[in-house]
């Protein structure tokens, strides 16, 4: 018996499962999870796709890209995007807690290993790709959807005391004087 969709819990596995088996190397994790995705049936890539979308858009706000801004140094609208797709490939876990708190990035980054990237752009093709590999035809159209605008409150990032305020522990890992 195939299954007809991917859950949420399947989604986090195989994103998980992929950044284990690859060390935790970005564009390592995106090429297992296409081989994983390659297993699936197409409804399931289509369910995979849509998780991601909706994890993307959650973690749409304010408060994250202000995050991405520090740690990348700069973050324009697909980068920020990009900043997302990587925040996915870190796990469940560090999704959850940077959507809750995006200060608790302060865990996981390390401005001395600035090298390396904190974007995965190739993330948000994955899907499309395995699927047209698996079935010899396009994605259906609709499963990148995307919310307006992000949640909570802007605030200029470049604004240091209230950056601080609302980043603390990025800020002083990224802003030292």
């Amino acid at each position: 018996m195939t299954r007809a969709a991917l859950d949420d819990s399947s989604f986090w596995e195989i994103i998980e499962t992929s950044a284990r088996k690859a060390y935790g190397n970005v564009n390592g994790i995106v090429g297992k999870v296409r081989e994983h995705l390659l297993q699936l049936q197409p409804a399931e890539i289509i369910s995979f796709q849509l998780i991601l979308s909706t994890n993307l858009n959650a973690s749409y706000s304010w408060g994250l890209w202000g995050a991405a801004y520090l740690i990348n140094g700069g973050c324009s609208d697909d980068g920020f995007e990009y900043f997302r797709c990587w925040l996915v490939t870190r796990g469940r876990k560090v999704f959850a807690s940077a959507l809750v708190t995006p200060d608790s990035l302060a865990e996981v980054v390390d401005p001395d290993e600035d090298h390396l990237e904190h974007e995965c752009e190739s993330l948000l093709y994955v899907a499309r790709s395995a699927y047209q590999t698996v079935t010899n035809g396009e994605m259906p159209p609709g499963h990148l959807r995307r919310s307006r605008e992000p949640a909570g409150e802007n605030w200029e990032f470049d604004d240091v005391a209230e950056t601080a305020k609302r980043l603390p522990r990025l800020s002083s890992l990224y802003r030292k004087s």
